[in-house]
Order: structure tokens, then C-alpha cells, then sequence
């Protein structure tokens, strides 16, 4: 595995993995020798980009609304949707499933597109996204809550 890797599935600061490979050489040439998607499988962690079963039971809304039995979703999807509801309880939900990084990453990654978007969309209403996203409220109150987690 390369570093970037190790450090977004064991959810890990670059610098501990840093003091790893120097003070506990054994554990971090373990870990660079492991094939990333054989761990990955091991320990039950998936990426932005992989289709997994969504159980609609685990949330208190289903977003997914085409069906009530569990469907295959993206993850990144998955995250990106249950944020936009601004539900405490579905907000921790992701935290457990995926990691206060990965929800934080795609929270980061959603207000960055709509600010370079430059406007919302709502009912055909318009609205204009000035300043930085990092200033906005919501973005404020679910950073908040992921902290929180």
C-alpha cells in the first residue's frame, strides 16, 4: 500500500504514520507490503467511488425512496445525500459506517462544487452563493456535527 492509502484506511494523520516509519519500522513495512484492496476487504472499508448495499432501515428517512428494501448505492452518494437532510442522528449514522474523514471529505467536496457553481438551485429559484462555503452556516452546523461524532 502507499502512504496515502495507509492513512485513509486505518483514518490515520499523515504524521503518525510519519513517527511509524520511524519508530516502528516493523508495523509500517507491514502495512506498505499489504495489497490495499485485500485490506480494504478485511477490515470492511470502502472508498467514495464503490457500490455498496444501502439499508434503508439504518437511516430515519429513506432517501432512496425507489424502493424500501436495500438497494446498491455509490458511498459517495450515499454521504453526500444524507447531509443534505441536516439530521443529527443520520449525520452520526455516516460517522460509525464511514468515517468522520470520508463524511467530512464529501461534505468539503459538496460545498466546494457549489460555490464554484456559484448558485443553488431550489424550485426554480435561483440563489446566489457568495463569499467562502467554509463561512457558510449549514456548512458550519454539519461540520459541527461531525466534530462532534
Amino acid at each position: 500500500m502507499t502512504q496515502q492509502q495507509i492513512v485513509k484506511l486505518l483514518d490515520l494523520p499523515e504524521r503518525t504514520l510519519r513517527d511509524w516509519k520511524k519508530s516502528r519500522i516493523r508495523l509500517y513495512t507491514l502495512l506498505e507490503n499489504i495489497d490495499y484492496e485485500e485490506a480494504k476487504n478485511k477490515i470492511a472499508v470502502v472508498d467514495l467511488d464503490d457500490t455498496i448495499e444501502f439499508n434503508p432501515k439504518d437511516f430515519s428517512v429513506n432517501i432512496f425512496w425507489q424502493t424500501n428494501q436495500k438497494s446498491y448505492q455509490k458511498v459517495y452518494s450515499i454521504i453526500s445525500n444524507y447531509l443534505g437532510t441536516l439530521n443529527r442522528e443520520d449525520i452520526n449514522t455516516l460517522c460509525g459506517k464511514f468515517g468522520k474523514n470520508m463524511v467530512r471529505a464529501v461534505l468539503e467536496d459538496k460545498y466546494k462544487k457549489l460555490y464554484k457553481k456559484g448558485y443553488i438551485s431550489t424550485s426554480g429559484v435561483d440563489i446566489k452563493l457568495n463569499g467562502n462555503y467554509k463561512e457558510n452556516p449549514i456548512y458550519k452546523e454539519i461540520l459541527g456535527v461531525i466534530n462532534d461524532f
